[in-house]
């Protein structure tokens, strides 16, 4: 089941720069880790909550393998754009990889680390833009 929301005027920031759409782009990103077969993705609207980041973007990946290429998919992906990777944490036998894009942050886990971290519970105050819970084929 997937779910959208997109409030009037929800992701655009005032003037020129990458903020002006970054709701588009994080919809799109979430859109593109389901092709990916991610699984239970989720967009939640971090504006207001933290002065970390806009947006949380978190998904739930089978494998270690799935993680490493999910995150060369999204650093070639993100290469077209004027978004540059601020910050990641990349253990390939982690239960949680993350990518830091500054107005986003991808979180991808494994089962254990997502049971684990329970991002979404954390954050539960959070508005949700996207979301799509499901397992695979």
């Amino acid at each position: 089941m997937i779910k959208e929301i997109t409030p009037a005027g929800a992701g655009t920031t005032p003037g020129p720069g990458p903020g002006a759409h970054m709701n588009d782009m994080v919809l799109q990103i979430a859109r593109l880790l389901k092709d990916r077969k991610a699984r239970d993705i989720m967009v939640l609207d971090m504006k207001g909550l933290t002065s970390v980041t806009d947006y949380f973007i978190i998904c739930t990946v089978n494998s270690s393998v799935q993680i490493k290429a999910l995150t060369r998919f999204i650093e070639e992906f993100m290469k077209g754009s004027d978004l540059k990777l601020l910050s990641r944490n990349i253990s390939y036998n982690s239960p949680w990889v993350l990518l830091d894009y500054n107005y986003f942050v991808i979180h991808l886990f494994l089962r254990e680390g997502r049971d684990y971290y329970q991002l979404e519970k954390l954050w539960s105050d959070a508005n949700v833009l996207y979301s799509e819970k499901g397992s695979f084929l």
